[in-house]
């Protein structure tokens, strides 16, 4: 009985490990936030387009025609977060892959420039 439970327990346990580590491909159109000063405003060509976040085997990543090709790490379940330099801009990237809808955001940390787009 004890080896049932146990048995059990460590499948309902790796579900969540499983589901988490599945292969996806969703593309978000980034758009700027109304507020963005005029230097942000040069750096839309590399956001306001098309941006896929990709996980394979584990691996989160955006890509984009932009330039932003980047490895993500997970921070919570379906959160995933990088940084990346754009010339003098330091970004955070975070995609949200479980919330609805779908979310991926693009922020600087010295201008306070934003972008974000949601999938539905």
């Amino acid at each position: 009985m004890k080896m049932k439970i146990l048995a059990a327990l460590a499948f309902v346990g790796a579900v969540p490990m499983a589901a988490s580590a599945q292969d996806a491909d969703v593309k978000f159109w980034l758009k700027a936030d109304p507020r963005n000063i005029q230097g942000c405003i040069s750096a839309d060509p590399s956001f306001t387009r098309e941006h896929t976040f990709l996980m394979v085997n584990g691996q989160a990543e955006i890509k984009s025609a932009g330039g932003i090709n980047l490895k993500l790490k997970q921070r919570a379940n379906g959160v995933y977060t990088g940084d990346f330099d754009l010339g003098r801009m330091n970004l955070d990237i975070v995609a949200n892959v479980t919330s609805q809808p779908k979310m991926l955001t693009v922020s600087s940390r010295n201008l306070g420039c934003k972008w974000s787009a949601v999938r539905e």
